[in-house]
This record gives structure tokens, sequence and C-alpha cells, in this order.
């Protein structure tokens, strides 16, 4: 801006006295006229809104002709209420203010017992969790290992697999459930029928079929899908699982590996610790609060203890849990179960997986299931719009996986098991 003369705009003496005389730029000068506009605007706004009236202070009362044509005039604020009311007025004043800090020392308090409940939970899981065997965290347990030994043999019969429904109810089950439904059976151009033997059910699904099935009906029943506080989450560890499976699978086909169903099983089996946090949270919860009400109970904390009666499930740790302690749990479970010399190729990429071994290090297994586990946690945080974009080629790049693979990975409807009619 540049100050100029008041004889080059021929201005008077009076008019420079009382102007800035400055040059301003096209767009600040059309900014100014924006601002003025809006001002006037919001100016009418006050006129008309009754909320807000005249500053009395400021009026001549004896010029004004409001107090004749307008409604009673309140020169003073203090003439709006009388001595006894304004008393009344502070009194409960004073009454909501001691109600508000009651209730903010009240939720102080809450917030305390929550926090040391969810403290004791989490460290009970983290301690407990890694003691207890398979049957303990699943209430039951799939026997997996025999299925490993013999499900991706060139020896495999019906009579073989069937071994598994003979001792598993609940697969048997599933299977013979499957009989009867006719919208999957339609997949593998199946009429239903109700058969009561799961050996010939397995005959009509077809051995190769059934290869694919038993890692998925295995699991099923791990997942406390009816849980009230939790079943909002299982239906995404399921998904997680199956695309998991589905793209080691197809990891696993593209390499050209004989057996590439074996990708199925090894993204069952590393959801496993997942499945056991999930389940295990909300009874670790209702423990914790227990213990903590007796603690206080013990330690005459009377506000804490009353405190524990409006606790409800809080959910707010189980993802810190999920991701921490999930892998160990895997972990444990995997040492737990009996290994072959012909299964132990399944179990190195686990423990491959699980120790973040670098790809480039990683068996043909390991390899498959770092980029199925990859492709399925990018699926689920894409589908819902939460993947940030620019992270994309790093992630995929951890784990060696092109452009056009994840094209055709994006493409397969991985979280629909792939049959043979």
């Amino acid at each position: 801006m540049k100050k100029s003369f008041s004889n080059e705009l021929g201005l008077t003496n009076g008019q420079a006295a009382i102007v800035t005389n400055r040059h301003y730029s096209e767009e600040a000068t059309r900014i100014a006229v924006k601002v003025a506009e809006a001002t006037r605007i919001r100016h009418t706004k006050w006129l008309v809104n009754r909320q807000f009236v005249l500053d009395q202070s400021h009026v001549d009362a004896s010029l004004s002709e409001q107090a004749r044509y307008c409604e009673s005039v309140i020169h003073d604020e203090r003439e709006r209420v009388t001595r006894n009311q304004r008393l009344l007025l502070e009194c409960e004043r004073a009454r909501v203010k001691d109600k508000q800090r009651q209730q903010e020392i009240r939720q102080q308090i809450h917030a305390g017992v929550v926090d040391d409940i969810l403290s004791t939970a989490e460290d009970a899981m983290k301690e407990q969790l890694l003691v207890m065997s398979p049957v303990q965290l699943f209430g039951r347990f799939p026997d997996f290992s025999y299925f490993a030994s013999t499900a991706y043999s060139p020896s495999l019969s019906v009579s073989k697999l069937s071994v598994l429904t003979t001792n598993d109810s609940s697969l048997s089950s599933e299977v013979l459930s499957l009989m009867e439904n006719a919208k999957f059976l339609e997949r593998i151009k199946r009429r239903p029928m109700a058969l009561h033997d799961a050996k010939v059910a397995i005959g009509a699904l077809g051995l190769e079929n059934c290869v694919r099935l038993f890692p998925i009906l295995m699991s099923k029943p791990l997942l406390k899908w009816q849980e009230p506080t939790t079943k909002n989450i299982a239906p995404k560890l399921w998904q997680q699982m199956m695309v998991t499976a589905n793209a080691t699978c197809q990891r696993l086909r593209v390499a050209g590996w004989s057996t590439p169903e074996q990708g199925l099983l090894l993204g069952v089996l590393l959801s496993l610790g997942t499945f056991a946090v999930a389940n295990q949270y909300p009874r670790f919860f209702e423990e914790a609060l227990i213990s903590r009400m007796q603690q206080y109970r013990e330690a005459n904390e009377r506000d804490k203890y009353y405190a524990c009666a409006d606790v409800t499930l809080d959910l707010s740790r189980l993802p810190r849990l999920l991701a921490t302690l999930s892998d160990s749990v895997t972990k444990h479970i995997i040492e737990a179960l009996p290994w072959t010399l012909a299964t132990q190729p399944i179990k190195v990429a686990l423990e491959e997986e699980l120790n973040k071994v670098p790809v480039l290090e990683r068996s043909l297994f390991g390899v498959a299931l770092a980029q199925g586990n990859a492709f399925s946690i990018y699926d689920a945080l894409e589908s819902s719009r939460v993947f940030v974009d620019k992270h994309k080629p790093f992630w995929f790049a951890n784990v060696q996986l092109s452009a056009k693979d994840l094209s055709k990975l994006s493409h397969a409807q991985l979280g629909r098991l792939e049959l043979l009619s």
C-alpha cells in the first residue's frame, strides 16, 4: 500500500484530515466489500432476533419515545428482580453448581474404577491366556493336527476324513447341515438331502470340497457368535479369517503349489489367537470387576465400591489386547499342537508370520501367508474407506506383493470359499 499526497486526489485539507488516503489492491478491496456485506446482514439479524435487547444504559430516555409506545423499559438490570427473588436465584444457582460438582466427582470416580478394572483384566489375560490349553481357551478344540497330516496326503480317503466327524460331533453336525442347505448346495450343483451319516455326506460333497471346507467348519464353533457384548465383532473376525485363508490359498495356487488348499488351513490357524482373545475378554472383565469390588470393600473405599454397580462391559482395551496379545496366544496354541515331519512346513510358516520374519527370508508357505494376511487387513480397511492410500505402496512392498497381483486379489471374491461343482 502506498500513501499519496492530498493534492494528487484533489482533497481538501478537511477531507485529508479524516481519511487515511491509502491505495489497496483489487483483491483487498474485494475482500473488504464482502466483509462489509456480511456485517450488514449480521446486523439485520441482530435487529430482528428477539433474543437480543437494546442496552438501556446508552439510551437517552428523555428523547426516546420507547417508554410511550414500546414494552416497559428496564433501565437497570437490578430492577428485573426483587431482593428476595435475587436471594432465591442465588440459592438455586449454588444448588445447581453443587450438583454439577458432585456429578463431576462421581464421573471421575467412575472413570477411575473402570480404568482399574480394565488394567486388572488386561494383566490377568496376559498372564493366564498364555498358560491355558487350547481346550481351556475355547471349551473344545478340533483335531487340526490329524486333519493337517491326512487331508493333503495322496492316500486320502473318505474313511480317513470321516474319522474327524466321528470324533467331533460339532463338525459332524456342520457337515450334515450343509447337505440340507439348498443355497449352499446350488454352488456345487447338488440337491438338498436329509442325511444322518456324516461319512455319506462327505462322499456326497466330494473329498476335494471337504478338504477345503473342513478347516472352516472346524473353526466355526470356536468363535462365540452369540456373546451379546462381542457379537458385533465376531463377523469382522470371521471375515478377516476367511479372506486371509482364501488369499493365502490363491497365492499358493499362483506359485504353482500342488496343494494350495493348505493356505486355507494356514489362514484358519493364524486367526485362533484373535478368536481366543475376543472370546475371553468378557469373562476376564467380569472377574476383574468382582475382584476390584472386593478390594474396594476391604479397603473401605465406599465411593468406588458403589460406583462398581454402574460399570458395564467396556471394550476400549480390547483393540490393544488384540494387537499385542493375539500373536502370542496363537504361538502358544501352535506350540501345543502335535506336528509331524509332513506338517512341519505349516508350523514353520505360522512361526515366520508370528515372528515377523522378513518376507525374502521366508519359506513359500510363509510368503503366501504374509501376503494373504496383509491383503485381508487392507481389504477390511479399504472397504470402510479408512485405509490411508499413500501407505499402500509401502504396505504391500513389505510383503513383496506387486500391483498386478494386488489387483487380482482385489477383484476375487475372497470372502467366499471356492468349491468344485
